[in-house]
């Protein structure tokens, strides 16, 4: 982001775009504000609630916050002294305590540091991303966006302060990104072979580098809107990783994971569930149920299920190292109990004895259950799994 883009975008003087381009920028990169619609709709909002970049700190005295529980305010003199600041006007003690939290950053004891550039910038992205609002941004819904911000509630009936305006400099900031060209992808760097160092008819030593690993990306509204998801029902970070074979999984997962939590709490769309989860702790407790009711499902989606475990322990024991290996702690666990099995029943240790039936049939249960382990680990668990896998 260059200070002519922000000024641009936001119709800052030249002063201030110099001063908030770089802490802009990295606060965008941290937190996923990375594309043009994204991008335009949180400078819009911004540059609305600084008034073009020019107050970190709310003009009113903060008096109206004074004893407002919902914002924390709970001791004398909370109100005016975590009024509104930074670029998106943190507002209360608790929403202080809040992204101090985040940023590692004590601004409950000095809410002042809220005004300078760099924790201006960055309160205002790390709440744009803790409130899902760059699902809002990629949806084209910036009305929502702005009641969000204003209202608290992005499904409110009643508009926002200063709709108009934050209308006018959405457009504005969408027409400065649209001069924008993208960037051009560097050139690959393909190696020659002069002529004479090759013989006639042969092949040079050099192949064109692999194609990239395929990843299936998350779709970007439940990239969005997982994190916030996550952060609701925190147990859901278990199940998500990196990885391209994870990130495959992380699909389904998030997928089963936006369904089920919207279908419990009654919600139209992703977007509202986040909402109200973020505001409701009736709704949460029951996205919780929801979630703890396909937990198995869930697991076996973003985990890999049985045969992930498998393929993990194939691939420890490839590198030669079996002290890793799952499967082989576990048969050394194993075998001494049927070590000591085995002698019983050929009658070498104890003092017990046995009639030929339980003999036979003991043995057989033995064979059964190797025979049966062995097939259900390199085969699939059940008849019914593996019908269900089939294509």
């Amino acid at each position: 982001m260059t200070p002519d883009l922000l000024r641009a975008a936001t119709g800052c003087s030249a002063a201030l775009a110099d001063r908030y381009a770089v802490p802009l920028a990295d606060a965008c990169r941290r937190y996923s504000i990375n594309t043009p619609a994204r991008l335009a709709a949180f400078l819009a909002q911004i540059g609305h609630e600084s008034g073009g970049l020019q107050y970190t700190r709310e003009i009113a005295g903060g008096q109206a916050y004074e004893g407002r529980a919902d914002l924390g305010n709970t001791e004398p003199g909370d109100g005016p002294r975590f009024r509104g600041r930074g670029l998106l006007q943190v507002t209360g003690r608790s929403n202080y305590a809040a992204v101090s939290t985040a940023l590692g950053v004590d601004f409950v004891a000095d809410p002042s540091l809220l005004e300078q550039p760099t924790f201006a910038a960055l309160s205002a992205a790390h709440w744009w991303h803790a409130h899902g609002c760059n699902a809002f941004a990629d949806a084209g819904e910036f009305d929502k966006l702005s009641r969000l911000i204003n209202r608290g509630n992005a499904f409110a009936t009643k508009p926002a302060n200063g709709e108009a305006d934050r209308r006018i400099r959405w457009e504005m900031a969408k027409a400065a990104l649209a001069k924008i060209e993208p960037p051009t992808p560097e050139p690959v760097d393909i190696p020659t072979i002069p002529d004479d160092t090759m013989p006639p008819g042969e092949a040079p030593d050099w192949a064109p580098p692999p194609p990239p690993e395929k990843r299936m990306p998350l779709a970007p509204i439940l990239a969005a809107l997982l994190p916030s998801i996550i952060e609701s029902i925190p147990k859901l970070g278990r199940v998500f990783g990196s990885g391209s074979a994870v990130s495959e999984r992380n699909v389904k997962a998030a997928e089963l994971v936006a369904s089920t939590v919207t279908t419990a709490i009654g919600a139209a769309n992703e977007q509202e569930a986040v909402a109200r989860l973020q505001s409701d702790p009736a709704a949460v407790a029951a996205a919780t149920k929801a979630i703890d009711a396909i937990w198995l499902d869930l697991t076996e989606a973003g985990g890999g299920g049985v045969d992930g475990a498998r393929k993990a322990d194939a691939a420890t024991q490839a590198t030669g190292d079996l002290r890793k290996s799952p499967s082989f702690w576990i048969g050394l666990l194993l075998l001494p109990l049927v070590y000591l099995l085995v002698l019983s029943l050929i009658g070498m240790i104890g003092s017990a004895t046995w009639s030929d039936d339980v003999r036979a049939g003991l043995a057989g249960s033995l064979i059964s259950a190797i025979i049966g382990g062995l097939v259900g680990y390199y085969f699939g668990q059940t008849t019914t799994r593996n019908r269900s896998a089939a294509p």
